[in-house]
């Protein structure tokens, strides 16, 4: 028996040839069974949701999501001392959906100084520094919806659903026995967001540490001097205040390496992988420019939790205090839609065909790089 339920792209009518049982021909269809084309967008998001990797129902099964030892440690493969979750077979887990980029929204750092201050900068928020992201998820109510597949608008919520249970599970286990009150604080995957009269949820998606190869804290506080700044001074430095000057020197060229696609120097610039719309590299200099017109992308994360013990010392804060759980959605992916790579492959011949030639079409995604020691953690 067939099933009752139509993929997205085939709820109009069917065209369906008449037959004219006298004169035995085949009659025109009608002019209102015609399927409309689909736009850019629409093609684009249903070839996500179908590509393989899309997180669907198979993706959320409790065999892609063992409930056992999940999350782990992975600090010989991740070189930190956070957790992940792995999938069925031990690797780590990687989620890859798509939503509603919002540069401007209260969560989202892509200016200049990306998620850091504007001034007190040093070498070690510099080692903290990364691309935040603020994603929407599709709905239904959305002014574009009309260009949303059926298959994009439950991915959506299953994004949602997944993200929130995992939460909630970490959340349940380790409260049993803690009175609300003395409970960490928690800066959980989902994100509370609210404007006018208007509320929703959303996703902060944060890139790899962006500065690599930083000076290390603590190392020699040698004044340096070239022959050019002999005389430009007359104040006698100290061992604090050439470090002062090493860690404001080191902090000006890094914030220029990151807006610039050379890198120079002695720092270097991991940059994320974001892609526009012909399958581009697009530098951290540019995101002003290309992701600020940008409303829907592809992304593909890993999920990571910071455990953040209490502590007693008489300065800290109430969240030092009670300690926190802090869980991160780390980019491994982004493209913008609507993109070539779905456009050149017809998504909308059927499931099976389309993610074979969907397969086959896109590009490759880089493979996940991670920095060798990524000791940061960051309070959102």
């Amino acid at each position: 028996m067939a099933s009752s339920k139509r993929s997205g792209h085939h709820r109009k009518a069917a065209v369906t040839p008449q037959v004219d049982a006298e004169a035995g021909s085949t009659a025109a269809p009608l002019e209102d069974e015609v399927e409309e084309p689909k736009s850019p967008l629409y093609i684009s998001l249903l070839g996500s949701a179908l590509l393989q990797g899309a997180f669907t129902e198979d993706a959320c099964s409790y065999e892609n999501i063992p409930k056992e030892n999940n999350p782990r440690p992975l600090q010989q493969q991740m070189g930190d001392k956070a957790e992940y979750w792995v999938n069925g077979v031990g690797e780590l887990l990687h989620m890859k959906f798509v939503a509603r980029l919002d540069f401007c929204g209260q969560y989202s750092c892509l200016g200049l100084y990306f998620n850091l201050f504007d001034s007190g900068i040093d070498v070690s928020n510099l080692k903290k520094t990364r691309a935040q992201f603020e994603l929407h998820f599709l709905a239904p109510e959305d002014e574009d919806s009309a260009n949303y597949p059926q298959e994009a608008l439950e991915m959506s919520c299953r994004i949602l659903n997944t993200l929130s249970a995992l939460t909630t599970a970490i959340e349940d286990r380790h409260n049993a026995s803690i009175p609300e009150a003395d409970r960490p604080a928690v800066s959980p995957f989902v994100r509370e967001y609210t404007w006018d009269s208007n509320d929703c949820f959303v996703l902060v998606v944060q890139s790899e540490p962006l500065f690599k190869d930083l000076p290390k804290e603590g190392s020699s506080t040698t004044p340096r001097i070239s022959c050019h700044d002999i005389g430009k001074s007359g104040i006698l430095l100290s061992p604090s205040k050439a470090e002062q000057l090493a860690l404001a020197s080191a902090a000006s060229r890094s914030s220029q390496a990151a807006n610039t696609s050379d890198s120079g120097g002695e720092t270097k610039v991991e940059c994320p992988d974001v892609r526009d719309g012909n399958g581009l590299l697009i530098y951290p200099r540019e995101y002003s420019m290309k992701l600020a017109c940008a409303q829907f992308v592809e992304v593909e994360v890993y999920l990571k939790l910071w455990n953040i013990g209490r502590s007693d010392k008489d300065e800290a804060t109430e969240r030092e205090r009670l300690g926190s759980r802090n869980y991160q959605l780390i980019l491994c992916h982004m493209q913008l839609l609507p993109s070539m790579g779905y456009a050149k492959a017809d998504v909308l011949k059927g499931k099976r065909k389309a993610s074979v030639e969907l397969d086959r079409t896109i590009q490759a995604k880089r493979p996940l790089v991670v920095s060798e020691h990524d000791d940061s953690m960051e309070e959102l």
